[in-house]
């Protein structure tokens, strides 16, 4: 088990407390979480990976669980950006909802091996997880595209109804294309296979409406 540090003596030199030796920590771990899983991932590992020592590790964070907590707080962040920017665009309704989709398809595509990280931590044995809301994500992300269709409601653009039904129905695709990234044996759909699913979604399915 790694034991944060806390003696004085301890706390590392200078040059292993700058911003890129927390960077490059971040990304030692991320490496690390996704090869080897949060569980089986020792503090050593990491700090080997990243060029530098167990103290400086602990002096950032304070623990590995600090790392994957930095970790996460840095995708919400991130993702929380991309869905302010989609909220306040100028357009249509549906404009808005697929430029925010292309976004988020883009940035779990930069960002592969944290996502993986992530879907791990979600799915994996509860007692493993730390104490980091991980269903914000999801939150967030409904409540923005619930917003939009709110918009495109007001104007006529889209009928009246549920907005989470639509978020909900949005959400599906992307998700589902994002998934498609998690693994190589599947083919990802790439932006352009989301805007399609999306006009599919948006012109409908059948020939005619159901009365």
């Amino acid at each position: 088990m790694d034991t944060p540090v806390t003696n004085a003596s301890d706390v590392p030199a200078a040059p292993e407390q700058d911003e890129h030796v927390r960077t490059r920590l971040l990304n030692a771990a991320v490496h690390v979480f996704d090869r080897k899983g949060y569980a089986s991932a020792a503090v050593r590992e990491i700090a080997e990976l990243a060029g530098v020592t167990k103290p400086a590790l602990y002096y950032h964070f304070g623990s590995k669980e600090g790392v994957l907590m930095a970790i996460l707080t840095q995708a919400r962040l991130q993702f929380t950006q991309a869905l302010e920017q989609a909220v306040v665009r100028t357009g249509s309704a549906r404009d808005r909802i697929t430029a925010l989709c292309e976004d988020v398809y883009g940035l779990f595509e930069q960002n592969v091996p944290v996502a993986r990280v992530a879907h791990a931590v979600l799915f994996g044995p509860p007692e493993m997880a730390p104490p980091f809301d991980l269903t914000a994500f999801e939150l967030l992300f409904r409540q923005a595209i619930e917003r939009i269709a709110a918009d495109g409601q007001a104007t006529g653009e889209f009928r009246p109804g549920s907005t989470t039904d639509i978020a909900l129905a949005v959400m599906g695709i992307i998700e589902g294309c994002n998934e498609r990234q998690l693994h190589q044996a599947f083919d990802p759909v790439g932006v352009a296979g989301v805007r399609r699913l999306l006009d599919l979604l948006f012109d409908g399915v059948t020939s005619a409406q159901r009365a």
